[in-house]
């Protein structure tokens, strides 16, 4: 059984006869005849009976137009709400966040001109560390992502859209006094406690972070850690200990930390926006609005 003998069928019950049927189909009524004899073959009932010049249902016929009416109306909101989402106006979108970068630059913006441009797309804004977005849009369980690039990122798996470049600062309660208003040297940071991340967390970001802090004859005093730049934060905030975070986070409002710059150390990182190789119109969309904004 196919839809068009549902339509045909359809028609002929709404228009009271296969001559009327075939002519709001714009078919041959020899072809509209052929179609409901096999329908009525394949179900094995008599839907329609002849009365004289007309044929009307038989109750079966009724009840199963009933439900044929229902099936083809199904079908075709199927269709339009097809439409609708490749038009980019409906649907539903899975996007990663990184709430460090979430801020100022590209992330915010994108959302909202995406949310603005598509009311009727539901966003799913799902906050996670890059590795695991990375491997969330890899595996197709998110439609995009706003991550820095990590060792786990398979170049030829994704779709890339080159952000930004953000570097490391050093994160300290506003109570901590420095005796100068430039980039902090060695001398005032050495001994400092510090919040740091667990390795497991992004390791290759940890080892290349460490690295540059050796690299500057600094042994780190770590007192706590913390999987999130957000909980890192306020372990500062809170005078637990300073840390090295990523410069995207100057625009956070933590009022009780202070960032500052540490001379000699950079850890430069790449701000990536992700989509899946076989990514949909929607994300389609967004990263078409992603590439459109100039943050300059």
């Amino acid at each position: 059984m196919e839809l068009r003998h549902l339509r045909y069928f359809v028609a002929v019950a709404d228009h009271g006869g296969i001559s009327h049927a075939a002519d709001r189909l714009n078919i041959a009524q020899p072809a509209v005849s052929r179609q409901i004899r096999d329908l009525e073959t394949e179900l094995g009932v008599d839907l329609l009976v002849r009365e004289g010049r007309r044929v009307v249902l038989t109750e079966a016929g009724r009840a199963f137009a009933a439900r044929a009416r229902a099936v083809l109306a199904a079908s075709e909101d199927a269709v339009q709400e097809a439409r609708r989402i490749d038009r980019g106006e409906a649907g539903h979108l899975r996007i990663g966040l990184l709430e460090s970068a979430s801020w100022a630059g590209h992330l915010p913006r994108a959302l909202s001109r995406f949310a603005r441009a598509h009311p009727n797309v539901r966003m799913e804004i799902i906050p996670m560390g890059s590795v695991q977005q990375i491997d969330a849009v890899m595996a197709g369980d998110l439609d995009a992502a706003f991550v820095y690039r990590q060792d786990n990122l398979v170049a030829d798996a994704v779709r890339i859209v080159p952000l930004r470049v953000d570097d490391v600062m050093l994160a300290a309660s506003v109570d901590l006094e420095f005796d100068t208003d430039e980039a902090l040297s060695l001398e005032d940071i050495d001994g400092l406690p510090l919040v740091a991340f667990p390795r497991v967390v992004a390791p290759a970001y940890y080892d290349t972070l460490f690295a540059a802090l050796e690299g500057i004859g600094l042994d780190p005093l770590i007192v706590q850690e913390a999987e999130t730049e957000t909980t890192i934060l306020s372990l500062v905030a809170a005078g637990v200990g300073c840390a090295f975070v990523n410069s995207a986070n100057i625009y956070r409002p933590p009022h009780q930390v202070q960032f500052r710059k540490v001379q000699g150390l950079s850890v430069p990182i790449e701000f990536l926006f992700l989509t899946g190789k076989r990514s949909g119109p929607l994300a389609r969309r967004l990263e078409d609005i992603v590439r459109s904004i100039d943050t300059d």
